[in-house]
């Protein structure tokens, strides 16, 4: 199995620590601890390269051309329709790229949302900046690819894996000491990124 370094930008590790904070004030097994529990273990899962345990899935050119991304999907919340279950409440969004150091791949988390109203992919395009009618294949970038309806393979539920954009070069190149693969570093989107090392063993938590 393939482990990768995580890239987590900004606002999921700023989502990250409100939920750590709102989940130490409630019972354990509150909304906010479970969606803490499920980003925590959702992060693990790619810095593991075990997305096909949670249904990876390549996405697509629909609303908001994010075929260069991937999803996992997270239970938080148990939902159902009459008596049908819908399944995972939540999903989990990345990109994956090359390592130019020689050392393990990227992988940088984009976000993490509940599904409904097809929120995680809005917020995904949005902090992209992928407006309605981008296309992916103007910048020369991923080709696009169509959801995986049969059993999830290896091929279908990574992202197709592309060279490291300016902006991330950037802020690897700025940063001091590039996390491990169980780590991450926090992708900034500014001129001046900087990077948070993180311990091997733990997921990513914000720090002031």
């Amino acid at each position: 199995m393939t482990q990768y370094r995580l890239l987590v930008r900004p606002e999921v590790m700023q989502q990250l620590a409100e939920l750590q904070r709102a989940a130490a004030s409630q019972p354990t097994g509150g909304l906010r601890d479970r969606e803490f529990r499920a980003l925590r273990l959702g992060l693990r899962a790619l810095a593991n390269g075990d997305e096909e345990s949670f249904n990876g899935k390549r996405l697509r050119d629909a609303t908001h051309d994010l075929s260069d991304c991937a999803e996992i999907k997270l239970s938080v919340i148990p939902e159902s329709r009459g008596n049908q279950e819908l399944g995972p409440s939540h999903r989990l969004l990345y990109r994956e790229f090359d390592p130019e150091d020689g050392g393990l791949p990227y992988r940088e988390v984009i976000s993490f949302e509940p599904r409904k109203d097809d929120r995680p992919f809005k917020v995904a395009a949005a902090r992209l900046d992928r407006p309605l009618g981008f296309k992916l294949d103007t910048l020369h970038a991923a080709p696009t690819t169509h959801p995986n309806h049969g059993p999830t393979s290896p091929t279908t539920a990574s992202p197709v894996r592309q060279p490291l954009p300016p902006d991330l070069r950037k802020a690897l190149a700025a940063a001091s000491d590039v996390a491990p693969a169980r780590g991450a570093v926090t992708a900034q989107p500014s001129t001046q990124p900087t990077s948070t090392p993180r311990h091997r063993s733990d997921p990513p938590t914000h720090e002031r």
